[in-house]
């Protein structure tokens, strides 16, 4: 765990840990394998920089959790929650409604490849009105 600590201590990630193998993997039952789809690729890389990532995200996450960085709407990759627990509330809210009078409905979409990128400049000046240990910004 020292070698983890003065990674994070000295914000260093040596450049072997960034190093990848690369591999295809070819899908099972393709009809044509000449088309992209057909195969996959798979990129394996440094267990030492895969334990630093992990250890890093562990950190934001108690972070996050233990300064109220996170709304209460938020659950993706929060301990005790999970995206069936977001849904069983929508629909929960919406019975509700429905119950009330009211005319309802949930519509639930997979959005993650519509937010390929986060404001890393506002993320930084949130984490520091937040107190972030600046070791971790």
């Amino acid at each position: 765990m020292g070698l983890t600590k003065a990674a994070i201590r000295t914000g260093r990630h040596p450049a072997v840990w960034k190093r990848a193998s690369g591999v295809v993997i070819r899908k099972l039952s393709k009809d044509d394998y000449m088309k992209l789809k057909a195969d996959r690729s798979k990129s394996l890389f440094s267990c030492m920089g895969k334990v630093v990532e992990k250890v890093v995200a562990e950190i934001f996450s108690e972070q996050a959790e233990r300064t109220g960085l996170l709304c209460d709407g938020h659950f993706e990759s929060r301990k005790g929650r999970s995206s069936i627990d977001a849904v069983a509330i929508m629909v929960d809210r919406a019975d509700a409604a429905g119950t009330n009078g009211h005319i309802t409905g949930v519509l639930i979409m997979d959005v993650i490849a519509a937010f390929p990128s986060m404001a890393t400049g506002r993320l930084i000046n949130l984490m520091k009105a937040k107190q972030t240990d600046r070791d971790l910004i």
